[in-house]
């Protein structure tokens, strides 16, 4: 079983289908229930450096390439770009109700939840 930090994972590219970069990890979010991620919080790219909004990606779409050493989710970059943002102000509150509303937006099944 791989282990690594979650000091490790921050700041990396999430990458989508084809090869195009969707935006970098800034949060991660842990389920402390059954100790697992549950979610990757990633910032897409602005016109002029980082964009202020955050997408939350359900972890279950999410794979780790180690031979690239790159996050990947099997998503193309325009699907990724309609899906759920939020300010930091609504990532931090569960009023959002932004975990639900991923997982709808990505079609994630509920038994996975």
């Amino acid at each position: 079983m791989p282990l690594t930090k979650s000091k490790d994972i921050l700041d990396q590219e999430l990458v989508g289908r084809d090869g195009h970069k969707l935006g970098h990890i800034r949060e991660t979010f842990v389920d402390l229930d059954t100790g697992r991620i549950e979610f990757l919080i990633v910032e897409a790219p602005g016109l002029v450096g980082a964009s202020g909004k955050y997408h939350p990606v359900p972890w279950s779409i999410v794979r780790y390439d180690p031979m690239a050493k790159a996050f990947h989710a099997d998503v193309a970059k325009d699907r990724f770009k309609g899906s759920p943002s939020y300010d930091r102000a609504q990532i931090r509150s569960a009023d959002y109700a932004w975990d639900e509303q991923s997982n709808r937006y990505f079609e994630v099944p509920v038994d996975v939840v």
